[in-house]
Parts: structure tokens; sequence; C-alpha cells
């Protein structure tokens, strides 16, 4: 992007903002892992709606990247991650809120289109996305803390050589489940101020049993008109994955995870 380039989105950003015509985000928050891509390949199918995979780790997360792996204690979205926020949030200075603010604007402003953004790395920053955005509305995705566990276990553990050389296999899922009954205590606790108009739940397990019931009421909860061009009938549950978890393991995940699936109905 050209230095013209930034100055008009700076510009256009502080604008839209003073005349009112700032366009408020929709946030799809979750733990990862939950069904999120899929809904947003749903998503990505209707022509009123404006959504991407970038999740913007880095915009949000600084802390969690290749360096943070290396440091020690690790540094990552999942393993530590109330340092890995605290140290984030230490370089959230009123610069760099601005930027962040500017940033995402530029991306709402690139059509009229409803900006939907998909992200699990705001899930401890929610009071300070709140304070960016007042009037965004959320949506909060979940999923079965089994199934959350073990795909993130199947999807990091043997790609980032750090977590291998701190953790063993079981450890690393354990520490997935710490992660994921974290994420959906402060979704809950957060979801408790807001108002109805900016709040909508969705479970995996619906959204796979009935996708196009449940994405027309999460349209209309958007308020938006049109209807997904997606084939509802690739949807297909992998909840079945589950049942490779062994005992006494699956044990010890749901003594972990047992205050976030209870307050899902989980168990």
């Amino acid at each position: 992007m050209t230095v013209a380039e930034k100055l008009k989105h700076i510009f256009k950003s502080f604008y839209n903002r003073i005349i009112g015509k700032r366009q408020d985000p929709i946030f799809i928050v979750g733990t990862g892992r939950c069904g999120s891509t899929l809904l947003v390949d749903i998503l990505m199918t209707n022509p009123d709606i404006q959504i991407d995979q970038n999740e913007q780790y880095d915009w949000f997360l600084p802390e969690a990247n290749d360096k943070g792996k290396k440091h020690n204690p690790i540094y990552s979205d999942i393993v530590n991650f109330e340092i890995t926020v605290k140290k984030s949030l230490e370089k959230w200075t009123p610069f760099y809120k601005s930027k962040l603010r500017i940033m995402m604007d530029a991306k709402m402003n690139k059509t009229n289109r409803r900006f939907f953004f998909k992200s699990p790395a705001i899930t401890f920053m929610l009071p300070e996305i709140e304070k960016l955005y007042p009037r965004a509305k959320y949506i909060h995705l979940y999923r079965n803390g089994f199934a959350v566990a073990r795909s993130w276990f199947k999807k990091e553990y043997f790609r980032v050589q750090e977590y291998q050389d701190n953790f063993t296999e079981d450890e690393f899922i354990i520490e997935c489940a710490k992660y994921y009954n974290a994420s959906i205590l402060v979704i809950n606790d957060f979801f408790k101020d807001l108002t109805e108009d900016q709040k909508f739940e969705i479970s995996y397990e619906k959204l796979a049993k009935n996708p196009e019931e449940e994405i027309n009421k999460l349209l209309k909860f958007s308020n938006v008109k049109s209807n997904c061009n997606f084939d509802f009938s690739q949807v297909k549950s992998t909840n079945f994955k589950i049942e490779k978890i062994e005992e006494p393991l699956k044990s010890n995940l749901e003594t972990i995870m047992h205050k976030s699936l209870k307050s899902l109905h989980y168990i």
C-alpha cells in the first residue's frame, strides 16, 4: 500500500466517524477449531456480506508469533495465553489502538456490504474491542470441548516444534483443554453485558445438523436480507472423532473443561 493510499484510508476513517457513517463490524468469536472456517465458507457465498479467512493474529496478539514460541515460557494463543494477552495489550498504546481502528475501517470501507470479522485472537481482548466498536455485534460459535481440544492438538502439536519440545502429546491436549475452558467462560461473561440485539449464539452441532435453518437465523440477526448460495448438503459433522480420545485422558479433559461444558449444556 502506498503512502497516498494509507493517507486516504486514514482520512476516510476519521471522516466516516465524524459524520456517523462508520460501519460497525460483526465479530465472530469462539475458541477456534469450532467450525468457524465452515461458517466463513458459507457466509462468503452471500452477495451482501464481506468476510475473509484472514484472522489477523498479528494485529491483536503481536506476542503470539514465532519469536514468542521460542520464549521461556512460551507465548502463544493456546499455551500461556494469559501472558500472551497481557504482553500483547502492553503494546496497545493509544496510537496503536487508533492504527488498529484505521486498519479495520480500511477493510470495512472496501464495499458497502455487511462486514463480518472472524478471529479467535480477540477472545481475551473483547473489552478492548468493545471500546473500539461499542455498537458492534458478536456471534459466538461454539463446539463440544472434546472436539475442539482434539482438533487444536491435531492441527498445532506436530506443526510447532516448540510444543513438541515442551509438552508430551497428552500434556499438550490438556493445555488445549485449559484454553478452551478459559475462552468459553470469558466469552460467557462478556455476553452477559451485551444487549439482545448485539449477541447471537450458535453451536457447531446445530449448524452441522440444520445448516440452512441456523444460517437463516444468523442472517436475520445480522440484518442481511439475501441468502447464502451454498450447497448445505456438503455440511457434515466431524464430532465422531471425539471417540478417538482414550481414557483416562478423556476423564482428565472433562475435569478441566467441566465449567465450560456445563455452561454450554454438553454435560
